[in-house]
């Protein structure tokens, strides 16, 4: 392959018109461009320019040569342009995953903050619901259950909150008064859940359920959290939810922390490695952390880590 600085050693010349002229022009010597001129004719097998008195003519090869040759370092330049705007992290594109108890609060905050800082970055936001497998294929930054199984060892993890679970319940339930409940509080009640009942997000409630003496009945198992809103509002079903989501809940239901032993969980970044020192990753990352720090001034049983 041809040197990229040769040939820009001989489009300067060209443009130029002479060898002293295009040394000034690069910042070297003349005998260094006479040397590159020299080394990329021999490389070339191509006469690239000839002595005229006391400078140089181009030849008709050597012009045809730093033709095409300006196209190529153009392409180039554009190459080289783009590699520094993506290790500046202000272009290209991110993938950010996130968990649903911060899809309302924290994720559209940060998607505006990002889009300011970074206008020139796509930031592809996609809901953390997919295996392990297509987590590393389609994410490079990720808010996860430090619980679930691990991306590998191209991922680091940094430690983000540690919450308790809460109960939704109805305005006016007998329960909606207290300051916290327990387990058995709601054991008789009815539940209903988002979680699909073979998860193992869901399987750690039931664990904590088992360890408390019995099984809950899921009563109604919707697909969505605004669906288990519905069905509590009604003040037939209650629902155990992580306390950051548990906050955002909807106007008419109240929310009371659980008692501990209960379910609890801890909320992490997973970044993928290669993209850690990259400037719009590292601003979400301080984002996130700052958003965590605001949080756990705010809702009971999130503490920030």
């Amino acid at each position: 392959m041809l040197d990229p600085t040769k040939l820009r050693v001989l489009r300067s010349v060209v443009e130029t018109g002479s060898i002293r002229a295009s040394a000034e022009a690069l910042g070297y010597t003349p005998s260094a461009v006479s040397q590159q001129l020299s080394t990329l004719g021999r490389e070339t097998g191509v006469a690239l320019v000839e002595r005229s008195g006391r400078g140089i003519v181009v030849t008709s090869a050597g012009q045809q040569l730093a033709e095409r040759a300006c196209t190529a370092l153009e392409a180039l330049d554009d190459v080289e342009r783009l590699a520094r705007e993506l290790a500046s992290g202000r272009t290209g594109r991110l993938g950010f995953g996130y968990v649903t108890s911060v899809a309302a609060t924290w994720v559209p905050s940060i998607s505006h903050e990002v889009r300011r800082t970074f206008p020139d970055l796509t930031l592809d936001l996609m809901h953390r619901d997919c295996t392990v497998q297509e987590a590393g294929h389609r994410f490079d930054v990720v808010l996860a259950d430090a619980g679930s199984p691990s991306f590998g060892p191209d991922w680091s993890s940094i430690e983000l909150v540690e919450e308790v679970y809460s109960v939704l319940l109805a305005e006016g339930h007998p329960l909606a008064d207290r300051a916290e409940l327990t387990l058995h509080d709601i054991a008789s009640l009815p539940w209903t859940t988002d979680d699909p009942l073979d998860s193992w997000w869901f399987q750690r409630i039931l664990s904590s359920c088992r360890a408390a003496g019995f099984v809950p009945e899921i009563a109604a198992n919707p697909s969505d959290y605004a669906a288990v809103g519905g069905f509590v509002a009604t003040g037939d079903y209650v629902s155990v939810q992580p306390s950051l989501i548990a906050a955002t809940s909807q106007p008419g239901i109240v929310t009371v922390p659980l008692r501990r032993p209960c379910p609890e969980r801890r909320v992490e970044i997973r970044v993928r490695r290669s993209i850690a020192e990259n400037p719009a990753t590292r601003f979400i990352v301080r984002r996130l952390q700052e958003f965590a720090q605001e949080t756990a001034g705010r809702i009971p049983g999130v503490v920030a880590l």
